[in-house]
């Protein structure tokens, strides 16, 4: 079932601050030169057999489903780090079999928020689209879904958690006869371009804008720690979040602080955003055409992504930024400070 036709992603962005003094040659090649993506169409599969294991994985007639419509990219290695060993692990888990059409639209981070952004909200926004086609069958959800998701797909994403098919992925495995399976909207080509009109859409409907919203924010994480994702610590975060605020009027935020609606009202009214990398920053994917986003660090692409999917002007921060201990890092604040300054001056 063909949803959007072929589109082309919009290419990475070349980097808003590009002095090497404050970003790797290397960062700045990378979006520079980067290959002009190839379109690509949007599909819903089915109803077709599948068995679902792990936090996301569909297999059918055995076989992984792994092209980039279904898996993305980084998950793959994921799998694969430890040889053979979790697939055998998963496949070893108790089969339930299920008759009953069942919309598949989860995924590999069922338990991290930034996940849930980027690649399960865009699905759900693209089924909105087709009532008649969609809003009949019951969708799949995880036991090991985490509480604050299931709320946002109850209040927010039309998903009634009474009607679903229940399967808990950290003990058994799900046979469903006939699995409707919604397409990633994400590739690693980009965004295809029907995805910047749904997120305006479903943001102008659930954000909550609050008196004195600022409009230059700083993403802090603090000790925040999800252990279903990569374990980070900015070590000198605080002082950082002090000369962003001090000096340059920013306000700190703690997005996990927040619910959903003040986090999409919130980045939907910001015009500058700085953090390190991590899911909260991905609320950038609620902020206008033309916000500046400085990221401390650069670890994948996935803000680039986001920038060039809703025209905004991105930055990194990658000199002066050191690995202290494993996964702890510090940021020198001189250079910090030039970075804030040179985000600010951009158009």
């Amino acid at each position: 079932m063909r949803l959007a036709a072929a589109a082309t992603p919009k290419p990475l962005p070349r980097l808003a601050i590009d002095s090497p003094a404050l970003v790797s040659e290397h960062w700045v090649r990378f979006h520079a030169e980067a290959a002009q993506p190839e379109a690509f169409d949007l599909a819903a599969h089915g109803p077709m057999p599948v068995r679902l294991n792990g936090p996301g994985l569909i297999w059918s007639d055995e076989h992984l489903l792994d092209d980039n419509e279904f898996l993305p990219v980084y998950v793959r290695p994921e799998i694969d780090r430890d040889g053979s060993a979790t697939r055998e692990r998963l496949a070893a888990l108790p089969v339930r079999r299920e008759a009953r059409t069942g919309l598949v639209f989860h995924g590999w981070g069922v338990r991290v928020y930034g996940h849930f952004l980027i690649e399960m909200l865009p699905k759900l926004l693209l089924a909105a689209r087709f009532p008649a086609l969609f809003e009949r069958i019951p969708p799949v959800l995880d036991r090991q879904m985490a509480p604050w998701l299931i709320r946002i797909l109850q209040d927010h994403c039309d998903i009634d958690p009474e009607r679903a098919i229940w399967f808990d992925s950290a003990v058994e495995q799900l046979a469903l006869e006939r699995a409707v399976v919604l397409p990633l909207l994400t590739r690693s080509a980009g965004y295809h371009p029907v995805t910047s009109g749904l997120i305006d859409g479903f943001a102008s409907r659930v954000g909550v804008v609050a008196d004195g919203t600022p409009e230059r924010l700083f993403v802090a994480r603090g000790d925040f720690s999800n252990p279903a994702a990569p374990q980070r610590h900015l070590a000198n975060e605080a002082a950082l979040a002090e000369i962003a605020c001090a000096r340059f009027g920013f306000r700190m935020v703690r997005p996990e602080q927040l619910d959903f609606a003040a986090q999409v009202g919130l980045f939907g009214q910001a015009r500058v955003i700085i953090g390190q990398a991590g899911s909260g920053m991905h609320n950038a994917l609620f902020a206008q055409a033309g916000a500046r986003v400085g990221m401390i660090r650069f670890p994948a692409p996935d803000q680039s992504a986001i920038a060039a999917l809703r025209g905004q002007r991105i930055a990194y921060l990658t000199e002066g930024v050191s690995e202290t201990e494993p996964a702890v890092y510090h940021a020198d604040p001189a250079l910090f400070t030039r970075f804030v300054e040179a985000l600010l001056d951009q158009p």
